[in-house]
C-alpha cells in the first residue's frame, strides 16, 4: 500500500507543471523571444552586419595600412562604370550563370524522371550523385584540373581516342568557361536531382494512373500534369542554382592558378574581382562598392525570376 507522502510530492510536482504550462501560455511572446533571441542576434552578427558594414565602405576610400579613410561618397561606383575589368567579369559571370543554370536544371531534371522510374533503387543513385555537393570545391576543382590536363589529362586522352582533336581546356580563353561549367554542372547536379526528386514523389499515383488510363503518352503526362505540377519546385531551383553560381569563385581561382601567361588566365569572374580589390592590392572601400553592385543586381534577378514564375506556378 502506497503512503499518503509518497502521493503529496507527486500531486506537487503536477501541479508545479501545470503552472509552469499556464505562464508559458500567458507569456508566449517572452518565451518565443527568449528562444529566438540568441539564434536572431547571432545571426546580425554573423550576415547583417558584414552586409551592412560593407554598404558603409563602399562610401569611403578605405585601406587597411592608411589611417586617414575619407568618405569620398559615389566616387566608388562612379568608377564601376569605367571599369572595364569589372564589366569582363560581369559579363563572364553572367554568361556562366545562364549556362550552368540551364545545363543543371535540365540534366537534373531529366535524372530524376528516370529516377522516378526505378523507385527502389533511386536512392542509391542519388547517394552517388550526392557525394560530389559535399566534396569542397578546392579538391573538387584540382581533381578536375588532373583530368583538363592537356598532355596527360584522361578527358583530351578519351577526345584523341575517338578521332576528335584535344582541347586546351585551362589555356583557351574561349574554352576555359566550358570547362568551369562542366565542374560546376558535376559538383551540384546531385542536389538539384534529390530536389527534383521529392517534388516528383509529391504528385499523386492516382493522377498519373489516371492519364495512362485516358490514353496520355508519357511525354503528354509529362508536359500536362509533371510539369505544371512541379513549377513551384522549379521556380526554387532556379532561384537557388542562379544564386550558387552567380556566386562562383573557387574553381575558377583553381583551374586558373597555373595558366599564368596564358589567355585564360586572365579569365575574369565578379567574386574574383571583389576578392582582388579587396585582399590583393587592399581597396576594400571599392570592393565593397563591387560586393554591392553584385547583391543589387542577383535580387534584381531573383525578383525577376521570381514574378515570371509567380504566376505560372500558381503562387499568391
Amino acid at each position: 500500500m502506497m503512503a499518503t507522502g509518497d502521493i503529496a510530492p507527486r500531486g506537487n510536482l503536477a501541479a508545479r507543471f501545470q503552472e509552469f504550462r499556464d505562464s508559458i501560455k500567458r507569456d508566449h511572446l517572452l518565451w518565443v523571444l527568449l528562444a529566438l533571441g540568441p539564434v536572431f542576434a547571432l545571426f546580425c552578427i554573423i550576415r547583417v552586419y558584414p552586409i551592412l558594414e560593407t554598404i558603409r565602405l563602399s562610401f569611403y576610400r578605405y585601406h587597411p595600412t592608411q589611417r586617414s579613410r575619407p568618405f569620398i561618397g559615389l566616387d566608388n561606383y562612379w568608377r564601376l562604370l569605367e571599369d572595364e575589368a569589372f564589366h569582363t567579369a560581369l559579363i563572364n559571370t553572367l554568361q556562366f550563370c545562364v549556362m550552368a543554370t540551364v545545363i543543371t536544371l535540365v540534366l537534373a531534371f531529366a535524372v530524376a524522371v528516370l529516377l522516378r522510374s526505378i523507385e527502389k533503387v533511386a536512392p542509391v543513385y542519388e547517394l552517388l550523385l550526392y557525394i560530389p555537393v559535399v566534396t569542397p570545391w578546392v579538391p573538387a576543382s584540382v581533381i578536375w584540373k588532373w583530368i583538363f590536363d592537356p598532355v596527360h589529362g584522361i578527358l583530351n586522352y578519351g577526345l584523341d581516342s575517338i578521332g576528335l582533336p584535344k582541347l586546351a581546356w585551362l589555356q583557351d580563353e574561349h574554352v576555359i568557361i566550358y570547362a568551369i561549367v562542366l565542374v560546376s554542372v558535376w559538383k551540384m547536379l546531385g542536389y538539384f536531382v534529390v530536389v527534383f526528386g521529392v517534388g516528383l514523389r509529391n504528385i499523386p499515383d492516382e493522377l498519373m494512373e489516371a492519364a495512362e488510363l485516358d490514353g496520355a503518352t508519357p511525354w503528354q503526362r509529362l508536359i500536362y500534369i509533371v510539369i505544371p505540377m512541379m513549377k513551384p519546385i522549379i521556380l526554387f531551383t532556379v532561384i537557388i542554382a542562379t544564386i550558387i553560381f552567380f556566386n562562383v569563385f573557387a574553381p575558377v581561382y583553381v583551374l586558373t592558378a597555373s595558366a599564368q601567361g596564358a589567355p585564360a588566365y586572365d579569365f575574369k569572374v565578379v567574386i574574383g574581382e571583389i576578392y582582388q580589390n579587396a585582399f590583393v592590392f587592399y581597396r576594400m572601400g571599392y570592393a565593397g562598392a563591387q560586393s554591392v553592385v553584385l547583391l543589387l543586381f542577383v535580387l534584381t534577378l531573383v525578383f525577376v525570376q521570381f514574378t515570371l514564375f509567380r504566376d505560372k506556378a500558381g503562387l499568391r
